[in-house]
Formats: C-alpha cells, structure tokens, sequence
C-alpha cells in the first residue's frame, strides 16, 4: 500500500490533473474527505484525524447523503481513499485511524472547490435536500 501512496504522491507533486482525480469521487467520497481537510480551525490546525468507528457513528447521525452509509461502507469507502493516496491509515490499529496526508492537502480541497457548485445543484434537486 506504502508504494501505491508513494506514487500517487509523486503524481500530485509533478502534476497530477486534479479534474481527473475528482472525477473519480463522488458526492460521499466528497463528504468523507471534507471531515478530515476542513474542521474549521485555524492553520496549521486545520485538518483532523479520525477514528473509523466514531467517524463512522457521526456521519450516520448527520443529514444528507452519508447518513444512509452502512459502517462497512464508510469503511470501505475510506479504504478507497487511501489507495488514491488522498487519506493515510495508522496500520495495525484497530479500530482503525484515519489520517489526512499533508502533501495532499492543496490537491484534496481543489478537488473539493471543483466538486462543490455541482453537489450543491445536486442536492437542492433531490427529495430531503435543502429546499
């Protein structure tokens, strides 16, 4: 896994096409990241880690499109964004921990201003949605 992170590492130092990237997220890949690169703090403090159960118990709660999440899919889900190499896991810890990587930062909220004006549209449209 550390090799595959490594790469997309590079990638995203040499380059990488950010709307590419983000076109292989959707609304919920979206969301999960927005948990740990914004929690509203100030630099460098602004991004959080998480634990997989207590993650997991909290966006099922909230409103919107998480909340309909099985644990196994916020797991799952998170596990994908690691093999993008947009999130970090503590190996060998159970219950698992999450972690934002600090080279990813810029890339991962680029992707989420890109993603941003068409989820909205999005959930305004749907039933439950804001309006």
């Amino acid at each position: 896994m550390e090799g595959r992170t490594r790469l997309v590492e590079q990638r995203l130092q040499h380059g990488i096409d950010v709307p590419t990237l983000a076109a292989r997220l959707d609304r919920a890949d979206i969301l999960l990241l927005r948990e740990f690169y914004i929690s509203g703090k100030p630099y460098p403090d602004d991004t959080d880690s998480h634990v997989l159960r207590l993650l997991a118990e909290r966006v099922r709660r909230s409103r919107g499109p998480l909340s309909r999440l099985s644990y196994g899919a916020v797991r799952h889900r998170l596990e994908n964004l690691v093999a993008l190499g947009l999130l970090g896991r503590i190996a060998h810890t159970n219950p698992a921990v999450y972690y934002p990587l600090e080279w990813a930062v810029e890339p991962v909220r680029k992707i989420m201003a890109l993603c941003a004006a068409d989820f909205v549209g999005v959930w305004k449209r749907q039933p439950g949605g804001w309006e």
